[in-house]
């Protein structure tokens, strides 16, 4: 799903390069949840989670405006 805007045309590679690394981070503490033992793993993931959501509207917003700014520079 957080390719969809890339699909889509709505953003560009910038957004599409964090997505990536950051949806591997998520997947990362997803298998940990999911084989760990640990009784923080829940709430590290969680508190990943709010971090991710973050960075992909912060990554939506600088992928957008970079092209505009580049134009009024160029």
């Amino acid at each position: 799903v957080t390719m969809l805007p890339y699909g889509y045309g709505m953003s560009g590679g910038l957004y599409l390069g964090g997505a990536l690394v950051l949806g591997l981070g998520f997947l990362w503490y997803a298998v940990q949840l999911y084989r760990a033992d640990d009784p923080r793993m829940p709430m590290r993931t969680f508190g990943y989670s709010i971090v991710y959501l973050m960075a992909l509207f912060a990554l939506l917003l600088v992928d957008h405006y970079v092209p505009v700014m580049m134009q009024m520079l160029g």
